[in-house]
């Protein structure tokens, strides 16, 4: 099976980092933080992927809906408590 390692900031280009930074930064944490493995240390393999996933996930969460963003914040919450996330 192969096994993806966390990529390690010092590895990226300028490009590359200031990318995973911008992108940590909108997450609320450190771009060595992002790196941890989780989905999105692994997305930081392709640092201009994970800032087009991040960008349409954020868009498409907060495009209205049926559901009110309260509700889908709450969903949010429950989901990553049951399955304790840490972020």
């Amino acid at each position: 099976m192969t096994t993806l390692r966390a990529p390690r900031l010092e590895h990226q280009s300028d490009q590359d980092r200031e990318t995973l930074e911008r992108v940590a930064r909108r997450m609320g944490q450190s771009a060595e933080a992002l790196l941890r493995p989780s989905i999105f240390g692994v997305q930081a393999h392709w640092p201009a992927w994970l800032a087009a996933n991040l960008d349409h996930s954020l868009a498409s969460y907060m495009r209205p809906g049926v559901l009110p963003p309260l509700a889908k914040e709450a969903m949010h919450v429950a989901v990553s408590m049951t399955s304790h996330c840490e972020y």
